[in-house]
């Protein structure tokens, strides 16, 4: 197997996002052909039919993804086997509606393949009681099926909100992934990285307002495919305690557990549809589709740090702080839902009387100007690319840098949707920090103005997004959209989390870690111009090509 190199990491996304842009179009003409359209129902949160079999695609450029790359053995054969199982089970779901009595019966066949195939079992739960470690025995095999069920049916019911059930999936892999690596199972990052990249290709489409569902195809196989890992974590090192494992999906899991008690408590089919789930609920105290999409995302990043930070604690205390924060995150719910808050419309005086003053009417004039400011910065950003003196990459790592480019390029064909707008704030804020990341390394490798220069700068654009916010109305660049709440977990993810367990040097450590930071700023600087000047395309060409001379420099150097 090849080595887990950065270059090799960058090449297995880099072909599954391109494979499931390529393959999203035909799957949606397809999807229309068979007849497989979601038709608005009463708990349905869209109001016109859409194709729903965008999970076709992802599967698709998935499983190619891993037979390149992925060597052919006893558990490959065994994933692969239940895959097409769940994938074929959630297609025809898709076309046909089939009833929960015969998706249950697609869903245990899968999980059943996976397991008597593979031969991985879930052996123990270990001392989550205090009371000694709790062996599974003969009782092993049908725990571990039902435990893969139990995933499979959680990530197909948080399939209610565009880009939900794939931004969730995306986090859980980034954190199983995570565990993978510490474990050195270089098979199972190689899955992981290679779903990213699928899914991410897929919110292309997906995210809110959507063109395309991923249907039960998707939704399905993404469970599969997080219980086929976390298995897998468990029975190959033991030392990762399961309950840390399960916290990684701890949050559709609830869901899933608190919806189908609260159908039968009402004496209904537990597989019934309705409007019980979490995100249906958030929607209906008054958050926007969006925000709920957020919220969702910011607890699963919550419940996979807690999943890193406890892994070494014993395992009755990770198994007692996974029921606690469960409990806690459902009881501010009630809360939340009991009070009405999020129904209500908060203002701060102070920022009302402060508008009124001739002051703040100046400011509001002067600021009318933003499109020079933001313009000003962004050249005073990208100037460093042909002055400053620049360290040398190899060739395989400035391609990375003529790849952001061409996603920059290929992302900004389109802006006419809020989701256009979210997808390219996010391959900005990605471009920035590329950028601002040679520069400083650049500023460590030699001597320079560069590392002065590009943080007086950031603080320049934060006092000027801030004054924006403070005489204007311009409140919508706070809040984060799904795409960019999800490109910023991931890199900082990648900074905090991940390169902190790496042997390198601190000042190379706190120079990335910075980076992720003061990249902030600029990428609100390039959302205020994007969302007041959607026709002036200069401030998208200028970065395109700063990466393109940036990489050629730092190739040649």
């Amino acid at each position: 197997m090849a080595e887990m190199s950065v270059e090799f990491i960058g090449l297995i996304l880099s072909l599954a996002i391109f494979l499931s842009l390529l393959l999203m179009p035909i799957t949606s003409s397809l999807a229309q052909k068979v007849g497989a359209i979601d038709i608005p129902k009463l708990r349905s949160v869209h109001t016109t039919p859409k194709p729903r079999m965008g999970g076709l695609a992802i599967s698709i450029s998935f499983v190619i993804i891993c037979l390149i790359f992925f060597p052919l053995n006893a558990f490959f054969i065994a994933f692969l086997t239940g895959l097409i199982a769940i994938v074929i089970t959630g297609a025809v779901d898709d076309i046909m509606e089939i009833s929960p009595s015969w998706k249950f019966l697609g869903q245990f066949i899968s999980a059943t393949l996976f397991v008597y195939l593979s031969d991985m079992q879930v052996e123990h739960i270990g001392n989550i009681l205090s009371i000694g470690d709790i062996q599974l025995g003969k009782a092993s095999m049908f725990f571990t099926i039902f435990l893969l069920v139990g995933i499979i049916n959680a990530l197909n019911f948080t399939d209610g909100l565009d880009s939900l059930a794939g931004g969730i999936s995306v986090i859980a892999l980034a954190f199983l992934g995570y565990f993978a690596w510490s474990v050195n199972h270089d098979g199972l990052m190689i899955i992981a990285i290679s779903l990213i990249g699928a899914i991410i290709g897929f919110l292309r489409h997906n995210s809110y307002p959507t063109r395309v569902f991923m249907g039960d195809s998707g939704s399905m196989m993404l469970g599969y495919v997080l219980g086929v890992m976390l298995v897998s974590l468990n029975h190959t090192a033991p030392q990762l305690p399961l309950s840390a494992l399960a916290m990684i999906i701890a949050l559709p899991l609830f869901d899933t557990l608190s919806v189908m008690a609260g159908r039968i408590f009402s004496k209904n089919n537990p597989f019934l549809s309705d409007r019980r789930h979490l995100h249906h609920r958030l929607i209906d105290i008054g958050l926007s589709h969006p925000a709920v999409v957020s919220v969702i995302y910011l607890a699963m990043f919550a419940f996979g740090l807690l999943a890193i930070m406890l892994q070494s604690k014993p395992d009755w205390v990770i198994f007692l702080s996974l029921i606690s924060a469960g409990l806690l995150m459902f009881s501010w719910f009630m809360l939340v839902r009991g009070t009405g808050i999020c129904s209500k419309k908060w203002t701060i005086p102070y920022f009302d009387k402060l508008r009124q003053s001739d002051v703040s009417k100046l400011m509001a004039h002067w600021l009318e100007r933003w499109h020079s400011i933001g313009i000003t910065i962004l050249v005073a950003l990208l100037l460093p690319v042909l002055l400053a003196p620049l360290f040398g990459l190899s060739g395989s790592k400035a391609l990375i840098l003529y790849g952001l480019a061409g996603l920059l390029v290929f992302f900004s064909f389109r802006t006419r949707r809020a989701a256009d707008l979210s997808i390219l704030h996010g391959t900005l804020y990605l471009n920035i920090f590329a950028l601002i990341l040679v520069y400083n390394l650049s500023a460590l490798a030699q001597f320079s103005w560069l590392h002065e220069y590009i943080n007086g700068l950031s603080v320049i654009a934060c006092l000027s997004v801030m004054l924006k916010l403070v005489f204007t109305e311009c409140k919508e660049i706070i809040f984060l959209s799904d795409f960019e709440l999800l490109v910023l977990f991931i890199i900082g993810f990648v900074v905090f989390i991940v390169m902190g367990d790496l042997q390198i040097s601190p000042m190379v450590l706190q120079a990335v870690q910075n980076t992720f930071l003061i990249s902030i700023p600029f990428m609100m600087v390039m959302k205020i111009n994007i969302r007041t000047h959607g026709q002036d395309r200069l401030y998208i060409f200028l970065p395109i090509i700063a990466l393109v001379i940036m990489a050629t420099r730092v190739s040649l150097a």
